[in-house]
């Protein structure tokens, strides 16, 4: 089962922040938290990436409710070294913490060319190949990495069964032939929320995605919400997610490790985010659309479809994407979050 374009509710685009932010602070957010959020999850849905879209705006109004985001707070710098930060991101929603950390990382890149910005105990980051993107237009080359707490551990290791790691996302940019290019991608089969969104349209997992509680293959979405819970293959799958197991840890020493964090510790609420600057200049500038041209002219395998590039089909959706597009069951839940609320629903686009 799939979303045919015909069933999808497509909203303006101001109109569906503007309803994003009314929820948000009606739950208890601020404007300016709520509008960088809604912003966020608006420009997630116009590039195709409905995992970290509209669909997270019941997760968030959850989270504000129960105290794990705290809608009001804005992130603070605890420790400053030369070139580095590290950053409380004092359970702030976790786009308003990227915002920030990638602020500072960009401005210590400038004054010593490189640039690291931690951030620790901020709400889920969402899509961290935005918080590379406008370093990387600049002219510079930015990664960033992302770890969840304990509760989000929904990922196996390589070989194991019980969720280690969460589906800790690497995102990297430099300058190329058409804008950046920009990479962003779990080092799991499948990010959660991709998960959710299956189990929510009915539709099955990729085929050695997942796995139930006792580590048999199953392609139900649903095994993952289940007590006992299922989880999620490291990338590669059953043969080789030694690799993406690999890349999983890296994330968790760039993030949860930097932060002087304990994996292991049931308290630990929010995610965490490091972002890295590398200061670029003309070679850089002229180097990276060079190398991005060169990939390209590679000879397709199928005529139909040139070589792309990492961020290509995401240009390719935002560009085809006049109104937001929500599938029919996020379009539900945040229709009752808005009735619950008593904020104003905008009708859809004809």
């Amino acid at each position: 089962m799939s979303i045919r374009d015909s069933e999808l509710v497509r909203v303006q685009i101001p109109e569906a922040t503007a309803l994003t932010v009314a929820i948000l602070v009606a739950a208890g957010a601020d404007a300016t938290g709520a509008t960088i959020v809604a912003e966020h999850l608006v420009e997630s849905d116009l590039r195709g990436l409905h995992s970290h879209g509209l669909l997270r705006i019941p997760q968030y109004v959850g989270e504000l409710v129960s105290g794990e985001i705290d809608g009001r707070a804005e992130p603070e710098i605890v420790r400053r070294g030369a070139a580095s930060v590290l950053i409380d991101g004092n359970l702030a929603f976790g786009q308003v913490a990227g915002a920030c950390a990638a602020r500072h990382a960009e401005s210590a890149a400038a004054d010593y060319g490189v640039g690291l910005a931690i951030v620790r105990r901020a709400g889920h980051a969402g899509r961290i190949g935005a918080y590379v993107e406008r370093a990387a237009a600049a002219g510079n080359v930015v990664v960033a990495f992302c770890s969840g707490p304990r509760s989000g551990h929904r990922v196996a290791p390589f070989g194991g069964i019980d969720g280690r790691l969460s589906t800790n996302p690497i995102a990297f940019a430099f300058p190329g032939d058409d804008g950046p290019v920009i990479a962003d991608f779990s080092t799991s089969t499948v990010p959660e929320g991709v998960v959710r969104r299956l189990r929510d349209i009915g539709a099955p997992a990729p085929e050695g995605s997942i796995q139930d509680a006792s580590g048999a293959p199953s392609r139900d979405p649903a095994v993952l919400y289940e007590d006992p819970a299922g989880t999620i293959l490291p990338l590669g799958g059953p043969r080789f997610g030694h690799k993406g197991y690999a890349l999983g840890l890296l994330v968790e020493a760039m993030t949860t490790v930097l932060a002087g964090e304990e994996a292991t510790d049931p308290r630990r609420l929010g995610n965490n985010l490091t972002v890295l600057v590398i200061a670029g200049g003309e070679d850089v500038v002229s180097a990276g659309p060079a190398l991005a041209r060169y990939v390209r002219s590679s000879r397709p395998a199928d005529p139909d479809h040139p070589v792309l590039l990492p961020g290509d089909p995401e240009k390719s959706a935002r560009q085809g994407n006049a109104d937001v597009p929500i599938d029919p069951p996020t379009w539900h839940a945040i229709n009752e979050l808005a009735t619950r609320y008593g904020v104003a629903v905008p009708p859809p686009v004809a």
